[in-house]
C-alpha cells in the first residue's frame, strides 16, 4: 500500500480565531503538511482559489464575511473556484446537531471539533482519502450523499468524485492529469444538473399553469415560480459547451416569463401564462437525448418566433 505523503499537498485554513489558527497550522506540520496558507475570512478563500486551488480546505463555520454553507453550496455548483470537489472540512467549536446538519447538507465532506489533535485530524484524512462518500447531483444539490431531502435524490445515480487530495497524498498523475481529471468530471455533473433541470422544469410548468391560468397566483405558485427560475437560470448557466447548448435561448426565454409573471402583482398578462405550455415542450425536446437536434433545433425557432411574435 503506498504510504501517503502530505508535503505536497496545499492545505487553505480559514477561521477568526488568530489562535484556533495558529494551532490547526502547527498540528497540520505536526501531521506532515507543509504547504499552508492561513487567512480570516470567506474573502481570503476565495482569493486563495483565484491563486491556486487547494486540496484542502478546514475553514470554521463562523466567518465574519459570510455564510460559510451557502459558500460550500456554489463551491460544489462550480461558481467558485476550479474544483467543486474539493474535499471541504468544516470547523467548529462545540458544534450543535443542527450546525452539523446544515454544514453537511451543504455539502461540505466532514466537521471538525477544535482544537483537534493529529491523531484526530489523521483519522479524519485518511477517511477522507480511501473511503470518501460516493456523490449525487439533482438540480439543486451536487456533493456528497447525504440524508436525502427528495425521492429524486434518493434515486440520484452515486458516483466516486475526483479526489485532488487523494491524488496529490498518494502521487496518483500530474497536476495536469489530475485537472483533466476534475473537468471531464464537471462536464458529466453539468450533463446530470441540466437532465434534473428538465425534470423539474415539466413538473413545476405542470404544476403552476392550471393555477394561474384561473388565477390562483398563491403561495404554491409563487414557490413554483421561484423554482422555475432557479432551474431556468442554473440550467443557462451550465449549458455552454454541453450537448444541450441549443437549449439556451429556450431557458433564457422561460426566465424573462417567469419573471414578468412573478412580477405582475398577483395578475399576470394571459398570453405569458399560455407560453408557459410550448416553452415546456420544446425543452424537454432539447433535452431528449434521442430526438435529433436539427429538428430540435427547428422546434425552438418556431417557439421563438411565437414569443416574440
Amino acid at each position: 500500500m503506498v504510504q501517503e505523503r502530505f508535503d505536497k499537498v496545499t492545505v487553505v485554513i480559514a477561521d477568526p480565531d488568530h489562535k484556533a489558527r495558529t494551532i490547526a497550522k502547527k498540528t497540520l506540520i505536526k501531521a506532515g503538511f507543509r504547504k499552508i496558507l492561513t487567512g480570516h475570512n470567506l474573502a481570503f478563500v476565495k482569493q486563495s482559489f483565484d491563486v491556486e486551488m487547494p486540496e484542502l480546505l478546514i475553514a470554521e463555520t463562523n466567518l465574519p464575511d459570510g455564510d460559510f454553507s451557502e459558500f460550500v453550496n456554489d463551491l460544489r455548483h462550480h461558481k467558485i473556484g476550479n474544483n467543486p470537489f474539493l474535499v471541504v472540512s468544516a470547523l467548529a467549536e462545540n458544534p450543535t446537531p443542527e450546525l452539523v446538519k446544515k454544514v453537511i447538507q451543504a455539502g461540505a465532506d466532514d466537521l471538525l471539533s477544535k482544537p483537534f489533535d493529529v491523531a484526530t485530524l489523521m483519522r479524519r484524512v485518511g477517511r477522507l482519502i480511501h473511503q470518501r462518500k460516493p456523490f449525487v447531483v439533482t438540480g439543486d444539490y451536487v456533493g456528497p450523499t447525504r440524508q436525502a431531502k427528495s425521492q429524486k435524490e434518493a434515486n440520484a445515480e452515486q458516483f466516486v468524485p475526483p479526489n485532488t487530495l487523494k491524488a496529490r497524498a498518494l502521487n496518483e498523475g500530474s497536476v495536469d492529469e489530475v485537472q483533466a481529471m476534475v473537468d471531464a468530471a464537471i462536464r458529466s455533473v453539468n450533463t446530470k444538473a441540466l437532465e434534473s433541470h428538465a425534470d423539474d422544469i415539466n413538473e413545476l410548468v405542470t404544476i403552476v399553469t392550471p393555477r394561474l391560468t384561473t388565477g390562483q397566483v398563491d403561495a404554491t405558485a409563487r414557490l413554483c415560480l421561484d423554482r422555475l427560475r432557479y432551474a431556468a437560470e442554473d440550467a443557462n448557466r451550465r449549458l455552454d459547451g454541453t450537448q444541450y447548448d441549443h437549449v439556451s435561448e429556450l431557458c433564457q426565454t422561460l426566465l424573462g416569463i417567469v419573471n414578468n409573471i412573478r412580477n405582475s402583482g398577483g395578475v399576470p398578462v394571459a398570453r405569458d401564462v399560455q407560453l408557459l405550455t410550448p416553452l415546456n415542450k420544446a425543452i424537454q425536446l432539447g433535452f431528449d437525448k434521442n430526438a435529433d437536434v436539427a429538428s430540435a433545433r427547428q422546434i425552438t425557432q418556431a417557439i421563438l418566433v411565437q414569443v416574440r411574435g
